[in-house]
């Protein structure tokens, strides 16, 4: 914690708010932006990119020999894929479910620390994993009988969930051995450079063209660069610096409601009863793991 003065509890409550509200907002944006999955991804990252890039002055984004470039390249590979695999699965499943599944990264999280990080698991994790495997194969299962292509969509969104939690695992192990830890703004505008320079390279190499979309189509992917990444992420890491970690778990689980909320009022989308009853125990799987486990979605 920092040497200055902490912010009022009211102040951090709204922050931690608008954060959630803002990253809830994604997935309803991109449905919004009408353009090709990878565009979308690229252009939300390229663009957040250039914003920090305009900070380095402040963040010591050029100071190269501080950079750990293995941890970054990595992270921003992952995180590439996240973006990716979730803004594809929106193409071809319900908000709903895709948020539903993408928010196990917690879970996730909690099986690969213990796989790789060597940290033994506990009986909420197991409990947590057991409840979110059941979930998700109800969810996962059901919905491929009664929506057309949901199962690639709903694959898709594990993909993204399972690629975030490798993009954490990075950022744990990176931080716990770190003496001097790197500027997170620094550490946001690398990865969010890398992230975005791969998902233009995908754009290339799917051959989706890079012009002749319509003016509404780019209002709505410079929204999702400034809305959902660059206000709700800061938001939500500067307000966690000084809450407790419990209030983040909160927002984890908040953050599927919230966004099949926006949906349904926004562009009128419902979902399944394989989506309701599989969500609620998956994220009541990820409330049980994340006694284990500190984790952020998005």
């Amino acid at each position: 914690m920092d040497s200055v003065k902490q912010p009022s509890r009211k102040v951090l409550f709204a922050a931690l708010a608008a954060s959630v509200l803002a990253i809830s907002s994604a997935a309803t944006l991109i449905k919004l932006a009408d353009a090709p999955a990878l565009v979308v991804a690229a252009g939300r990252m390229l663009i957040a990119a250039i914003l920090l890039w305009t900070l380095s002055p402040w963040t010591g984004a050029f100071h190269l020999k501080s950079v750990p470039w293995k941890s970054v390249g990595l992270a921003g590979f992952f995180l590439a894929l996240h973006f990716g695999f979730w803004i594809t699965s929106l193409t071809s499943t319900s908000v709903a479910s895709s948020l539903v599944l993408v928010t196990m990264n917690p879970v996730v999280v909690a099986i690969g620390s213990t796989i790789f990080l060597r940290e033994p698991p506990t009986k909420p994790l197991l409990a947590g994993t057991a409840l979110s495997i059941a979930g998700c194969m109800i969810l996962v299962i059901g919905e491929s009988y009664t929506i057309s292509n949901s199962l690639n969509g709903n694959l898709l969104a594990l993909g993204g969930a399972i690629a975030m939690s490798f993009y954490m695992m990075i950022g744990r192990h990176t931080s716990g051995r770190r003496k001097q830890p790197i500027n997170l703004l620094c550490y946001l505008t690398w990865i969010s450079t890398i992230s975005g320079i791969l998902l233009f390279v995908g754009v290339l190499i799917s051959g989706v063209p890079l012009s002749g979309y319509s003016s509404h189509s780019v209002m709505f992917i410079v929204l999702i660069a400034l809305l959902p990444q660059l206000v709700g992420h800061s938001l939500i890491n500067w307000s966690l610096r000084y809450l407790h970690t419990s209030y983040l778990a909160a927002a984890i689980l908040i953050e599927p409601l919230a966004g099949t909320i926006i949906a349904f009022l926004v562009i009128g989308e419902t979902f399944s009863r394989y989506s309701f009853f599989g969500g609620l125990l998956i994220l009541s799987g990820v409330g049980l793991a994340f006694r284990r486990v500190k984790a952020s979605s998005g």
